[in-house]
């Protein structure tokens, strides 16, 4: 899952101003790399019905801006009596797609903010 937006700055600007971004909408950044105009942020779970869902949000800047999602879902699962203890009951599974929603959930605000700092008329896509 991964949106990219156009810039018109000096690339360290782009990447400062894309952290002061995040951190206005309560991400915590993991690891800010400046040398490599790559940013994360930390783990954050969100919870949709019986399923939660744990994600990262990577951004990049290169010739464009990146912003890209990583994450995982935690599935309950059902042993029977006699392995209880034995193994883990809940199990992560890496997910490449997650649900439409919880996209819109996500990349919406940080859409609003990058388009309102940089006057970008992006469309709404998902790739």
């Amino acid at each position: 899952m991964v949106r990219y937006y156009d810039y018109h700055f000096p690339k360290d600007e782009v990447l400062n101003e894309c952290r002061k971004i995040l951190l206005s909408l309560d991400y915590d950044i993991d690891m800010y790399a400046p040398e490599s105009y790559a940013l994360t942020t930390k783990s954050i779970r969100v919870r949709r019905t019986l399923r939660k869902y744990d994600y990262v949000v990577y951004l990049q800047v290169s010739d464009k801006i990146e912003i890209h999602i990583a994450a995982k879902r935690s599935i309950f699962t059902r042993g029977s009596e006699s392995n209880v203890g034995k193994q883990d009951l809940i199990i992560q599974q890496n997910e490449d797609r997650i649900p439409l929603s919880l996209q819109r959930r996500i990349y919406n605000p940080i859409a609003k903010a990058v388009n309102k700092k940089f006057k970008i008329n992006n469309k709404i896509s998902f790739y």
